[in-house]
Parts: structure tokens; sequence; C-alpha cells
């Protein structure tokens, strides 16, 4: 099944060049914790910068899925592409991003008095005033996922179809929507294999954490690299899901409502 397949694409093409994209996303990462560091605008610069830097992040991964090397100045096409004029409205695609996601956990902290929220900025000291169940939370991640969910559809292959396909922000938004429409049930299936996999990583952990006891703290430490892979993975991913889609060589309009991939 398709979805099946582009989760096991992820790994293969990891496979390929390990070192280089686990380096790539891992300077990813570097770079989006730093940038929230900056004063007042830290907790959204991240937001604002991963549109950017998705865009090179799947340059390494088409790179490698090529043959040939992904290089960390890769990370920075989204900033040259379409000849320099690529990085405005990548940016303020993730404004908008950003500002959808604080929509959508304000939203959600109707139901768990800002729990929610404060998981997501990592204030979670500000715990709300009155107690929050198990139940109210799930409510609010629930109430979460469809304010969400719609934004995430639009913003999938948005970064890409602006940077690559040259399309303005809002033909960006709406043809990315439909590119994930046509193909619901590819990605329903894609969701579903990644969740089930974190849930057993994370099965798995706990299981090793109880039977490690005192050495929790070493399992911590191997954990990070861990976690690094199956990032790497669920980007690679990504780029299998964009190749099968969209394909480069189609042009704009007719890429983003390409042909149904069967589940």
């Amino acid at each position: 099944m398709t979805g099946w397949r582009w989760v096991a694409s992820g790994f293969r093409l990891l496979r390929r060049q390990p070192v280089a994209l686990l380096a790539l996303n891992f300077l990813n990462l570097v770079l989006l914790t730093f940038s929230s560091i900056v004063p007042l605008i830290g907790p959204l610069l991240p937001m604002v910068l991963s549109t950017v830097f998705a865009v090179g992040l799947m340059s390494g991964m088409r790179a490698a899925d090529s043959g040939m090397m992904p290089t960390p100045w890769m990370l920075f096409e989204g900033f040259r592409a379409n000849g320099g004029r690529a990085w405005k409205p990548l940016l303020v695609l993730g404004v908008i991003n950003a500002f959808a996601t604080v929509g959508a956990l304000a939203l959600a902290s109707l139901a768990d008095g800002g729990l929610l929220f404060n998981l997501a900025a990592g204030t979670i000291a500000a715990q709300p005033t009155e107690p929050v169940t198990g139940t109210a939370l799930a409510g609010a991640i629930i109430m979460f996922l469809i304010a969400y969910t719609p934004v995430q559809i639009a913003m999938w292959y948005a970064p890409l179809f602006v940077a690559w396909h040259g399309l303005s922000v809002p033909k960006a938004l709406f043809f990315s929507f439909v590119a994930v429409l046509r193909n619901l049930r590819a990605f329903f299936v894609y969701g579903t294999g990644w969740f089930a996999l974190v849930m057993a990583l994370s099965l798995l952990v706990q299981v090793l954490v109880s039977a490690m006891g005192q050495s929790a703290l070493l399992l911590s430490w191997m954990l990070s690299p861990v976690s690094l892979i199956v990032l790497s993975a669920l980007y690679c991913s990504f780029w299998a899901t964009y190749r099968d889609v969209v394909g480069e060589e189609l042009p704009p309009e007719a890429a983003a409502t390409g042909p149904n991939q069967e589940t």
C-alpha cells in the first residue's frame, strides 16, 4: 500500500546517505533551537523559519535520492531558490503557520485551561489555576487536531510549491490542500503508520526504563540519536510523498492535482 511504502521509503533513503542526512537534520534542529532564544519573537521564530529550512531539507533528500551527497549548505536552499525570490513568500508561509498554530492551541485551551498551550510553549511551570484531568487534556488535543489539521494539509507541500514551482502563497496553499485531499487514503495510512511506529518505540522505551532502573539516565543519552534517526526518516518519507504525488517534471497546476496514489 502506498502509505506504508512512503514510511518504508523514508528509512531506505536514510540508509543511502545516513551520515550526511543525519547531519543535515541535526543542523536544522540546532538552528531552530537557537532561533527560539531570540528575545520577544523567540517562541514563534522556529515555526516561521521551519518553512524555509523545509526546502533545504527536501533539497538534501532530493540529492540523496538522486545518488548525490547532501551537504549542510543545502539547508539554506530556501534562501536561494527561485533566483533568490522564494525566501520572502516562504517566510510569509512561516508566519501563517505560526499564527495558525497559536490560534489552534488557544482554541484548545478552552478544554484544558491552557495546559496543552503551556506544554507546547515550554512554560509548563505556568500551571492553570484549575486542576486539569487527563480527559480534559485529551479533549484539548482532539480540539487542536481538528483546528490545525486543515492548516497542516494546506502547508504540506506549500513551501516546495513556492520554492520549486514558483507559485504564490495563496496558490501554493490551495494546491497543497488539493494534492493531499486527492490522496487522502494514502496519507491516512501514512499517518497511521508513523503513529504506530512512534507508539511502539515509546512503549519500548518505557519497558527499557523500567528494566534499567538507575541506568535510566544512560538510556536517555542513548535515546537522543534514536530520536534523530526517526525524525530524519520521517523527513525522508516526506520526500517520498512529494516525489510520488507531485513530481518535479509536472507544471505546478498539474503537479498539485497529480495522479491519485492508491493505498
